[in-house]
């Protein structure tokens, strides 16, 4: 999607971002209220002004970022994270992506600028929020919290009645995976939930590439590649079964679900139905 078609809409901070660390999503939501303010400089008078602003703007960032990073990566020591090394290697290249920038300001146009920035933020900074810092705040929650906050949620909602329906239905099989039943039974149980969640979202995902068809989403190679990851995704998680004792089994769903399938909803469901409401003679 191109800037001016959702740099007003998708920078919003969502309550299901939270990672449940009140310094980490404070400085989260400092660095969304940055972001927007970047995305709502267009409504200044000249370009000189905008450009500017937006030069001030992206400098601010860069710094209230550095000092997220650091702290984050504090945290993340205090709780012993098991990936906190790969998450250290995804901070700095972010901060080299935007170093980039920075030095290329004097030189770029300011539609080149505001692109640059929109597409930083909206594929790396929001992404990494969603992927990467969800995957902390799942590691550091018990099993037993796991499964009591699991589950649809209305602000899950994608504000299509069919999509919607069809999102519910792979959370609904998903939550069957924690149903306690007999160990010996167990296996059989979790072959059988997997099997239908798989074949479910393949089928949801075909309902899905036809509606972007229908509407001429622009982005929808791109979808399509996301969902083939989180298919791919799921296959990788079946093969590693028997390796996997039960609770961390359920935690390793809960993880896919929460990451694979709620930040496609979150994140590239609603640019679909944003796209085709801004769009609507383009079908």
């Amino acid at each position: 999607m191109t800037y001016k078609e959702n740099n007003n809409t998708s920078i919003i901070w969502r309550s299901e971002y939270n990672i449940n660390n009140f310094k980490i999503d404070t400085e989260h939501q400092k660095l969304f209220s940055i972001a927007r303010e970047a995305m709502n400089v267009s409504k200044l008078q000249s370009d000189l002004d905008i450009k500017s602003k937006l030069k001030e703007i992206i400098s601010r960032l860069f710094n209230y970022i550095n000092l997220h990073f650091s702290n984050e990566e504090k945290y993340m020591q205090d709780i012993s994270y098991p990936e906190i090394d790969n998450h250290r290697f995804l901070h700095k290249n972010m901060l080299n992506m935007l170093t980039s920038l920075v030095s290329k300001l004097n030189t770029m146009q300011l539609k080149e600028i505001e692109i640059s920035l929109y597409n930083f933020i909206e594929e790396y900074f929001i992404r990494h929020i969603v992927l990467e810092d969800k995957k902390i705040q799942l590691w550091n929650t018990n099993l037993q919290d796991l499964k009591k906050n699991f589950g649809w949620k209305n602000i899950y909602s994608v504000n299509n009645p069919n999509i919607d329906d069809e999102h519910k239905k792979l959370f609904d099989i998903a939550q069957e995976a924690f149903i306690e039943v007999e160990p010996d039974l167990k296996p059989a149980k979790i072959k059988e939930i997997l099997t239908k969640l798989y074949n479910y979202m393949k089928k949801h995902f075909k309902h899905e590439e036809e509606y972007m068809s229908e509407i001429n989403y622009p982005d929808i190679q791109e979808h399509k590649k996301l969902h083939n990851e989180i298919i791919n995704t799921i296959n990788n998680f079946v093969r590693q079964l028997p390796t996997l004792d039960e609770d961390k089994f359920e935690k390793e769903l809960a993880r896919i679900i929460d990451i694979a399938l709620v930040h496609h909803i979150i994140q590239e469901d609603r640019k679909i139905i944003l796209w085709e409401k801004t769009n609507p003679n383009k079908k």
